[in-house]
């Protein structure tokens, strides 16, 4: 090793030492594992520690930038990346902003010291290593060389890692995450195996193998873990919140394991907290035992600490503890035969009969809710609740810039108690694949018609300057996303018509905002009022001078990720699912046939597709920025039926033959329309509707199938058969191949939308756009409107989505196509548009 690289090694000594509390030896064994370890497609890893900070790109801050005093004192910090590894800070997508996650697994390496007494090794039935000893012997005695062979040491124990996948459980998802990885690489157990404990769609309670991100898991029944031999560990991951542990029915779980194996619920709520769980259908106790390995019927009750009505003698006994190294330590020692261990426990009624608790609202009234909560909550959890009642905008990263600016010494257990503690609720349906940061909630009360609600009743109570201290912060963390400055940000929460920018939404931010500004009084309720007025503007929903009835619908967004694993052989397809809600209005047609369109917020966004971008070409450039006004789309393509009622009306300019599609059915998009066709139908139903419907324009379209994402789909990265319809036989990026369907599915069959409430916007058919084909973007406007520059020896028009007939890589979002406008192919088909009046 160079003399350069010595002072790095002798930093990362130091921080290993003091910030991991690192001892020497597993100092040294981490540095021989790094010298022996090879990295990705590299012989060695040992990266030149001299280099990679300089290359990070660093923020324009003069006060950062500034060379460090010599005399001032710097603690050791270890940076350290893999010679091939891109470092953080290499994406200059938007200004990185460092958030606390709250503390998830504190003390991981005390933690893990807690399970040594678990690293016993026993000899394997089924495993065998030479015994060179005896080998030699006998080769010595006989002569020849006779190999004499003896059951190899392994772990005592395999453990079963059951996570509790109920709706709380969403707050622990990354301590959940941290705990599997520690357990996996302590070296204490034979096996880990992960399993989610879920309620089928018949009630009851089963076992799905790995994590709730993996779509399609197999389900299994409980006592597919239960080991005989007693040489598998249960430890149950929960916070005994779920309705499950209400009712009794993951007591009865238990019970099949604690006969014949060592089970344990590992809890993650302090042990204050445990008697307003499920925990406290059984007695407290405290747990022994003098014999190793006993499975939990085996177990000794030594002390009862709360005193209830059940039979020790057959009731179910079950240790508890949480992830604090010393209850971690007793549990593991009293697992193990140390007969002065006391595990503290409960033992569970062998019958339990109880209702089910169904999510419920609570019918007491705001004030009572707010005092129970009050009642029951720690001194920082209602703090923590009376800054949230400033926040515009409710989600787990908005808590965490709380936290990091204004309650540094708060940890998740609080987050927990106020999300768990009756005044919120989350606003759609939380689902075990649910990604928790993408959650939004409200308070409980948000949507009823009380006089005094639970954000007001804490606002009351909370100083001025608090709130504006939440919105601050809020507001300077969205800012920075936005690549926008604090004046700029709030400017734009004045803009309507710019509801939508890089993803974000101005218009719920913007109205909670007032309602905080309003209760702080003088000149914040008069700003609170402008922006009410303004915003109020476009609720109406007026169109053509005309108002139409805006409705609110709610709808499944998915994301599509791709995880690999060494341990399989192909990877996992990973479908994330969050509600999310738009406004709409319907167009009744005649017949009773609905039409549906969607509010689509007006915003700025980057049109066209960058050159990394897989199988874009030059046509889909230059990106440049366009802004779109609000308008009105098709919740779906033009379905057959309400083609056929519309090409019933009155001819505007020429005929339409009522049912020209090659695939039947009413819910089916219309396909096998020229381009003139769709004019025409947008012309009847002007003329039917007095509102001026008409063909998207190319960057309208582009802009609400994008609905503020900037990947390849408005899925993500690649996108899967199971979300839409085209040609599965091929794969865009990283994605699996799929069924090839080879013809039109019923519009909104797959039951996700992107973000704007539209569906089926990659694949199923083409549509058509207003525009004239253009080769490329140079010339393009950037006000949103279609290009429509006639050229009489090209009269080719927009194509955007893709269809069934196509394979990924044509529906992108970017992706563009023409056709003769008086062309009919059976994958080609249209939606309608109308604008909003403008404010």
């Amino acid at each position: 090793m160079t003399d350069e690289a010595s002072p790095q090694l002798d930093q990362l000594i130091a921080a290993l030492g003091k910030k991991l509390e690192l001892t020497t030896t597993e100092i040294a064994d981490i540095l021989w594992l790094a010298l022996k370890s090879p990295g990705d497609g590299e012989t060695s890893v040992m990266p030149s520690v001299s280099k990679p900070i300089e290359s990070r790109k660093q923020p324009s801050n003069p006060a950062t930038s500034s060379s460090p005093s010599p005399s001032s004192h710097t603690e050791p910090r270890a940076e350290v990346y893999t010679a091939t590894s891109s470092q953080p800070g290499s994406q200059g997508d938007f200004l990185p902003i460092k958030l606390s996650d709250a503390r998830s697994l504190r003390q991981p390496l005390k933690l893990a010291r807690a399970l040594r007494p678990l690293m016993q090794k026993i000899f394997s039935g089924t495993k065998v290593v030479i015994d060179e000893q005896a080998t030699a012997q006998r080769t010595a005695e006989n002569r020849i060389c006779i190999p004499v062979f003896k059951p190899a040491l392994e772990p005592w124990f395999d453990l079963a890692l059951v996570v509790d996948e109920s709706k709380s459980m969403i707050f622990w998802q990354k301590t959940i995450q941290e705990l599997q990885k520690l357990l996996e690489h302590c070296g204490a157990f034979r096996d880990v195996r992960t399993w989610g404990l879920v309620t089928n769609q018949k009630g009851k309670v089963v076992l799905q193998r790995g994590t709730s991100k993996i779509h399609h898991r197999r389900t299994y029944d409980p006592r597919e873990l239960i080991d005989p031999t007693g040489q598998r560990l249960i430890l149950v991951v929960s916070d005994c919140v779920g309705t499950i542990w209400r009712n009794g029915d993951a007591i009865s779980v238990l019970e099949k394991w604690v006969k014949q194996n060592p089970v344990a619920i590992v809890q993650m709520l302090p042990e204050w907290l445990w008697l307003r769980t499920g925990l406290s259908l059984g007695a407290m106790v405290q747990l022994g035992s003098s014999t190793p390995g006993v499975a939990n019927q085996n177990l000794r009750i030594k002390d009862v600490l709360l005193w209830d009505d059940i039979n020790f003698a057959t009731g179910i006994k079950v240790p508890v503890f949480t992830l604090e190294p010393e209850m971690a330590a007793t549990w593991s020692e009293m697992v193990v035969g140390k007969s002065y261990a006391k595990a503290t426990g409960f033992v569970f009624p062998s019958e339990i009969h109880l209702i089910d608790d169904e999510d419920s609202e609570p019918d007491a009234d705001s004030e009572e809710l707010v005092n129970s909560f009050r009642l029951t909550a720690s001194p920082m959890a209602r703090k923590l609740a009376s800054l949230l009642s400033a926040a515009p905008v409710i989600t787990l990263p908005i808590v965490r810039v709380i936290q990091n600016e204004m309650l540094k010494e708060s940890q998740q257990v609080h987050v927990a108690e106020v999300f768990l503690g009756g005044i919120l609720k989350p606003l759609g349906e939380i689902k075990p694949a649910t990604n928790p940061d993408e959650i939004q909630f409200i308070f409980i009360d948000e949507e009823r018609s009380d006089d005094q609600k639970i954000r007001d009743i804490f606002l009351e109570a909370a100083p001025e300057t608090h709130s504006l201290e939440v919105l601050n912060a809020i507001s300077e963390y969205f800012a920075q996303r936005l690549g926008k400055s604090l004046v700029e940000f709030y400017a734009l929460l004045r803009k309507p018509q710019v509801a939508q920018i890089d993803g974000f939404s101005t218009k719920p931010f913007a109205l909670l905002t007032a309602k905080v500004l309003k209760r702080l009084g003088g000149d914040y309720a008069h700003i609170a009022e402008e922006l009410e007025k303004q915003w109020k503007q476009i609720d109406e929903g007026e169109i053509n001078g005309k108002k139409v009835l805006l409705k609110t619908f709610t709808f499944d967004v998915a994301t599509v990720e791709v995880e690999k694993s060494k341990g399989r052989r192909k990877p996992q397809i990973i479908i994330n699912r969050t509600r999310h809600e738009a406004k709409y209005f319907t167009e009744n047609l005649p017949n009773n046939v609905p039409l549906e369109m969607v509010a689509i917020p007006g915003g700025t966004f980057i049109m066209g597709a960058p050159e990394t971008e897989a199988e874009s070409s030059d046509s889909e450039r230059p990106q440049h920025e366009v802004t779109v006004p609000p308008f009105f789309m098709g919740k779906y393509t033009v379905t057959q039926a309400q083609w056929r009622v519309v090409a019933n009306l009155p001819q505007v300019n020429r005929e339409l033959d009522p049912d020209p599609s090659r695939f039947k059915g009413d819910n089916l998009p219309v396909d096998s329309i020229w381009w003139y066709d769709a004019e025409e139908f947008c012309a009847r139903l002007s003329v039917h509707t007095k509102r001026h419907y008409r063909l998207p324009s190319e960057a309208e379209w582009e802009y609400a199938c994008r609905a503020g994402t900037t990947t390849p789909f408005h899925f993500g990265e690649t996108i899967t058969p199971e979300l839409a319809n085209y040609d599965g036989e091929y794969t865009y990026g990283s994605g699996l191949k799929g069924e090839y369907r080879e013809k039109t599915t019923p519009v909104g069959s797959f039951n996700v939308a992107n973000a704007f409430g539209l569906y089926d916007m990659h694949g199923n058919v083409w549509e058509w756009c207003a525009d004239n084909w253009h080769e490329d973007y140079e010339g393009a406007s950037n006000d949103g409107s279609a290009w429509k520059e006639v050229n009489e020896n090209d009269n080719r028009r927009m194509l955007r989505g893709g269809s069934w007939y196509n394979d990924p890589g044509l529906c992108r979002s970017a992706y563009r196509d023409f056709n003769a406008p008086d062309r009919r192919l059976d994958y080609i088909g249209f939606r309608v548009v109308v604008a909003v009046a403008r404010t």
